[in-house]
C-alpha cells in the first residue's frame, strides 16, 4: 500500500481523535475548539484525497465553529452560513457525489438548533451521508469514524431514554 495513502488516512484518524475528545469536554468553548481543530485536520485529509467538496464544507464548519465560540447567536450564524455553503458547493462540484457534503453540512446546522431526539435522528442521517461520500473519495478513516458515530447515536436513540427526555438543546458534542 502507498505510504502517502496511509499518511492521509492517519490524518483522518487524528481528526477523529480530536472530534472524539470534543465529546468529553464539559465546557462548550472547549468543545468548539477541539472541533475546529478536527475540522481543520479533515480539511488537510480531504485536500490530499482531492475531495474538495468535503474540504470546503469542513473549512466552513471550522470557520463557523470558531464563530459559534465567539457568539451566542447560533441560528443567525447558521442562516449566514447557508449561502456560503451553497457557493462553496458550486465551486467544488465536479461529480454528483460532491453534493453530499453540502447536504450534510446544511442538515448539520439545522439540527443543532433542535431538541435532542431530533438532533440524534438528524445526526444519524448526517453521518450516513458522510459515509457514502467518504466511501466514494477513499476516506476510509472517515467511513470508520462516521460508522462509529452512527452506531453511537442509534444506541442512544434505542437504549438511553434519559438523554432524550432532557430539554437541553445543545448538540455541540455531536457535531462533525
Amino acid at each position: 500500500m502507498d505510504m502517502n495513502f496511509i499518511l492521509i488516512q492517519l490524518i483522518g484518524v487524528l481528526a477523529w481523535i480530536f472530534l472524539f475528545l470534543s465529546f468529553y469536554r464539559k465546557n462548550t468553548d472547549k468543545i468548539l475548539i477541539f472541533q475546529v481543530i478536527a475540522s481543520l485536520l479533515y480539511c488537510v485529509h480531504y485536500y490530499f484525497l482531492n475531495a474538495y467538496s468535503g474540504l470546503l464544507m469542513c473549512l466552513i464548519s471550522a470557520i463557523f465553529d470558531f464563530a459559534y465560540y465567539k457568539s451566542n447567536n447560533d441560528k443567525y450564524l447558521y442562516l449566514m452560513s447557508i449561502p456560503l455553503r451553497i457557493i462553496a458547493g458550486f465551486i467544488s462540484y465536479s461529480r454528483i457525489v460532491d453534493i453530499l457534503p453540502i447536504v450534510a453540512s446544511l442538515l448539520d446546522g439545522y439540527i443543532l438548533t433542535k431538541e435532542k431526539k431530533t438532533l440524534l435522528i438528524g445526526s444519524v442521517i448526517y453521518y450516513v451521508i458522510w459515509i457514502i461520500y467518504n466511501v466514494n473519495v477513499a476516506s476510509y478513516s472517515g467511513v470508520i469514524t462516521d460508522g462509529i458515530l452512527v452506531i453511537s447515536n442509534l444506541s442512544i436513540l434505542l437504549f438511553n431514554f434519559n438523554i432524550l427526555n432532557k430539554k437541553d438543546k445543545s448538540g455541540d458534542a455531536l457535531k462533525r
